[in-house]
């Protein structure tokens, strides 16, 4: 039934409340995983303004706004590589999970993994926007529901 499930994982709430559905998930059902998914959106600067000098937010030393944004993308990931290992050692064995860091826009890296790994199901948090940002932005849920073929199962 559900032997791939993916769950996109950003540190929040609703994200971790899907991690928990996921894994309850998986201990239902013998031989599944649960594969973690972090994207972190991809930090641009215009071209314009890659030799343009600031400092470093650690050192304080003057670099490029390109080393800059280079060094914050790597420090990000390194912070959500400790936050997955931490979240993995909370889970006993008897559960197989496995944890993919992705760079991109979420909703498309989100689609082309669980494409990639043929993911019976997608079990995601909700936001919960409301009003005009809901009209106007959507949400990733909405997006990845809209636009993947298999199950999705959003979670408050």
């Amino acid at each position: 039934m559900f032997k791939n499930i993916l769950v996109p994982y950003d540190g929040s709430k609703q994200a971790e409340i899907a991690v928990n559905k996921a894994i309850y998930l998986s201990k239902l059902i013998k031989g599944s995983e649960v594969v973690i998914l972090t994207v972190l959106e991809e930090v641009n600067t215009p071209t314009l303004v890659f030799d343009r000098k600031v400092r470093n937010y650690k050192t304080g030393e003057a670099t490029t706004l390109s080393s800059y944004m280079r060094d914050l993308q790597k420090d990000m990931q390194n912070k959500m590589t400790n936050r997955l290992d931490e979240l993995r050692q909370r889970y006993d064995d008897s559960v197989r999970i496995r944890m993919l860091i992705s760079v991109g826009r979420p909703e498309d890296k989100i689609i082309e993994c669980a494409n990639n790994l043929h993911a019976d199901i997608i079990v995601i948090g909700s936001r919960g926007l409301k009003g005009i940002s809901k009209l106007l932005m959507g949400s990733i849920s909405r997006k990845v529901s809209e636009r993947v073929n298999c199950t999705v199962m959003i979670v408050r």
